[in-house]
Parts: C-alpha cells; sequence; structure tokens
C-alpha cells in the first residue's frame, strides 16, 4: 500500500472513530435518540451547525467541544489525503503517458496491433514470447489497463483514426494486425494504412468469411478467418490428429524445443548464392531448410545444391538453441 494510500486509511478509521464516540457520548450525556446524537456529530464536524439541536447539559457541551477540537484537525487531515491522492493520480497518468511517449519514439521495425481482445492480446502474447517489437492500440481502458499490468506496450486511442497511427510510428513500423472486433473498423484501418505507409505488411481479421475478399481489396497483405481456420482445425483434429499435433508443437509459443523460422535473403545477406549444403556449420547442424520461398513458389525439402538467391525466403525448423546460434553465427 502507497504511503498517500495509507493515509487515507488511516483518516478514514479516524473519520468513523470520532463520529461513533461522538454520536455515544451524545447520547450518554443528552439522553438523545441515535439519530439526534448522530445528527449533531455531523454537523459540527462538517462546520455546519444549523443549531436547531444543542447540549444542554454542561458535560455534554465539554464533550462536544472536545470532539469538536479532536474532530477539525481529522477532517482536515482526511481532506489533505484525498486531495494527495488525486494530485498524485494525475502526476502518474501524466508521467506514465510520457514514459509511454517515449517509448513509443523509440521503437523501430515494429509491429502494430490494432485492438487488444481476444484476438490482438493473443497477439501481443506471442510477438512478447518471440521478443519483437510491438505496440497495442486499444481504446477500451480497461482492456489497457490490463495488458500495461501485463508488462505490454499499450497506447490508448482508436486506431481507425489517422493521428493515433501517426503516433504510433506506423511510418517506421515494420508491419500492423487489425484485429478489431468488427469487420468494418479493420477494412478502414487497412485502408488507412495502406494509404499512409505502401510498404508496410498488412495482417486483417475478418470476422465474417464474406469480409475476406473486401479486406484484400483494401490492402491487406494476409487476411486471417478465426472461423474458418478453427473449423478446419477441428475437422483435422478429428482425421489426422497427429499430424494438428505436430502443426500445434511447431506454432506454439509456450514450445521451446522446435521453432519454425523465416530467413528473408537481400542483396547484403551473406548467404546469397550460397549453396544450402554449405550454409550450415557443425554448431547448427540439427537446422534443417524445410522450403525455399522464391515468388509465388514454394520449394519444398530443397536439394544440398540448390543456391539461395536475392528476395528468397529460407523457411528453417529446429531448437530454439540452434536457431539462436544461427542467428549469432550470422551464418558464418
Amino acid at each position: 500500500m502507497s504511503e498517500s494510500r495509507l493515509k487515507l486509511f488511516t483518516a478514514i478509521l479516524a473519520m468513523l472513530g470520532i463520529t461513533i464516540v461522538s454520536t455515544g457520548g451524545l447520547v450518554y450525556f443528552e439522553s438523545w435518540s441515535i439519530f439526534d446524537a448522530f445528527w449533531v456529530t455531523v454537523i459540527s464536524l462538517t462546520t455546519t451547525g444549523y443549531g436547531d439541536i444543542v447540549p444542554q447539559t454542561m458535560g455534554g457541551r465539554i464533550f462536544l467541544l472536545g470532539m469538536l477540537v479532536t474532530g477539525v484537525g481529522i477532517v482536515a487531515y482526511s481532506v489533505g489525503a484525498i486531495i494527495n491522492i488525486l494530485v498524485e493520480s494525475q502526476i502518474s497518468k501524466i508521467m506514465e503517458k510520457d514514459k509511454m511517449t517515449k517509448d513509443i519514439k523509440k521503437l523501430e521495425n515494429h509491429v502494430i496491433v490494432c485492438g487488444a481482445g481476444r484476438v490482438g492480446s493473443n497477439v501481443a502474447y506471442i510477438l512478447k514470447a518471440e521478443k519483437v517489437p510491438y505496440l497495442l492500440i486499444e481504446r477500451d481502458e480497461e482492456l489497457v489497463s490490463k495488458m500495461r499490468e501485463e508488462g505490454h506496450l499499450v497506447m490508448v486511442g482508436d486506431a481507425t483514426q489517422d493521428e493515433i497511427l501517426q503516433d504510433a510510428g506506423i511510418q517506421r513500423a515494420r508491419g500492423i494486425i487489425c484485429a478489431l472486433s468488427e469487420d468494418a473498423y479493420n477494412v478502414f484501418v487497412v485502408l488507412t494504412a495502406r494509404a499512409i505507409n505502401p510498404g508496410l505488411k498488412i495482417v486483417a481479421r475478418a470476422v465474417n468469411p464474406e469480409t475476406v475478399g473486401k479486406l484484400r481489396h483494401a490492402g491487406a497483405d494476409k487476411v486471417i478467418s478465426p472461423t474458418q481456420i478453427g473449423g478446419h482445425q477441428m475437422a483435422m483434429a478429428m482425421l489426422k490428429p497427429a499430424t494438428v499435433e505436430l502443426v500445434d508443437t511447431l506454432f506454439s509459443s509456450r514450445n521451446l524445443e522446435i521453432q519454425l523460422e523465416e530467413v528473408i535473403i537481400t542483396e547484403q545477406s551473406p548467404l546469397l548464392y550460397k549453396e544450402i549444403k554449405d550454409i550450415f556449420n557443425r554448431q547448427v547442424s540439427n537446422v534443417i531448410v524445410v522450403a525455399i520461398i522464391r515468388g509465388d513458389g514454394v520449394l519444398m525439402n530443397p536439394h544440398g545444391h540448390d543456391i539461395v538467391l536475392p528476395g528468397d525466403t529460407l523457411v528453417l525448423i529446429g531448437s530454439r538453441q540452434d536457431l539462436e546460434k544461427l542467428e549469432t553465427s550470422s551464418f558464418k
């Protein structure tokens, strides 16, 4: 518990205590009803003082005088504690916003995830596990608070607005994932993102299968329909359970043994024009080249003498440890 909250808790207990003591004392000295004694206590501590009911006995007056002196101090302490919490909260929000703004400005080659609902949050968990820089955009402040508590970088705002995407660093981003709950919003974000950054990679969610074509026409590179994928996976789990289990293992972020990795070959890549058999040294000999994606075609299970060309994407499979060795060795 923070110091300010502890002060407020203490003030509440003190206010409750003096109210009970004062009410009980006035009932004792003045023989009033509990309500009348409570009424006089409240109007006295709040310095309202209507004067409709006043102590008649000397004991009651002396007692109430003591309660007033003590109570005014407690009320002042309570008001100060409340103001302290309000000010502290505002300062904390300002500092948190400034820190978030600085963190966003530092992002380079990151992934923007629009929506922190069921789909968006799962995307964030996977990106975090893969150590890929990312930023969530969500307008529900309750969801924002939840995701921030879990260590995610979240920006409050409407992803359909141009300025929000600009503030999210869309010009510096490697891609954007549109995971909003409504297809119309996802279409709008795709159109906006493509207009701002034509080279951006865009993956969009389609709630309704009939929206898939619209999202692709709007500029999405890849459209995912959870309904279709879920139905297909359930059918395959029944018909080919071992295959589905293998695929789940490969794509699970919790799997530490076997992972899939992609390597894009550029003009500066050390793998350029090398044969597959010459790429890997003994330290990473357990990494297998599953396929080479070349243009619109896929070369499955490439031979050792196949040459790596510019623009190729190598699909690798191996343990996380061996894949990390491959990255750190720079394929030498």
